[in-house]
């Protein structure tokens, strides 16, 4: 079985922003009222099970160090389409890819395509460059300008891949853009997929950026319906699951 690593390769500046007064949660479609309190990684085979979805690949928008890897094995994806920007946790990744899955001793993808794959580029509406604007905490480092009380420690130039160039193969979406969500949407091909789960917030985090409001009014206007929310320890944060308009609810 083989690897595949991919670059893409440029760049806006956000200019921040007053952070907006939040919205209520019991106006979101994803609010905690709505969901429980858990991690996505842990409730997502329980829910392809109920929904009757094959586990043919998955692309994962900010996939970090890989922290998520064993748990998409554990489903069973054949494919893993590995997004994440910084080149910081790339080492990091790779190994969590060959430990957990390259020895889980899944199918091949069909078509011949590579069963792990690494993205080393954000996701976005068009190829290109952006600046990524890291924290202190990197794991909320975005393409847009963080609001206060986050602080940028560093600004590297990197490369830009839509979803719809790299999501053959991978029937699931899994989106952690930290407010760019609308982006990645806009560059994905949602015929092609059959369930998104998305992080969100009750309120922009980022200049001009995402909240679940948004992101669930782009999702309805596409057809797509809520099947599951699970907050986090941040009640504001909400990773919401959305079901294809192809597929019936069971």
């Amino acid at each position: 079985m083989r690897d595949q690593a991919r670059a893409a390769t440029a760049p806006v500046d956000q200019p921040p922003a007053a952070r907006p007064e939040p919205h209520r949660p019991d106006q979101l479609s994803g609010s905690p009222e709505n969901g429980i309190i858990a991690r996505w990684e842990e409730q997502l085979p329980g829910l392809i099970n109920r929904l009757g979805l094959a586990t043919e690949g998955v692309v994962q928008v900010g996939a970090h160090v890989g922290q998520e890897v064993q748990a998409l094995s554990r489903c069973g994806f054949r494919r893993l389409v590995m997004m994440e920007p910084n080149a910081d946790h790339t080492a990091a990744l790779r190994r969590q890819l060959h430990l957990h899955h390259a020895g889980a001793g899944l199918a091949e993808p069909a078509d011949g395509l590579p069963p792990r794959e690494i993205v080393q580029a954000a996701a976005g509406r068009e190829r290109g460059q952006l600046v990524l604007h890291v924290t202190e905490y990197d794991q909320q480092a975005s393409l847009l300008m963080p609001l206060l009380p986050m602080a940028v420690v560093r600004q590297d130039t990197i490369g830009v891949v839509p979803v719809r160039e790299v999501q053959a193969g991978c029937n699931v979406l899994v989106v952690d853009a930290q407010g760019a969500e609308l982006e990645v949407l806009a560059g994905t091909d949602l015929s092609r997929l059959e369930l998104a789960v998305i992080e969100g917030s009750t309120w922009a985090r980022y200049a001009g950026g995402a909240t679940l409001d948004s992101i669930g009014v782009y999702m309805r206007a596409h057809g797509w319906r809520q099947v599951a929310a699970w907050a986090h320890l941040r009640p504001h944060v909400v990773d919401v699951a959305w079901l294809a308009p192809t597929r019936p609810v069971r």
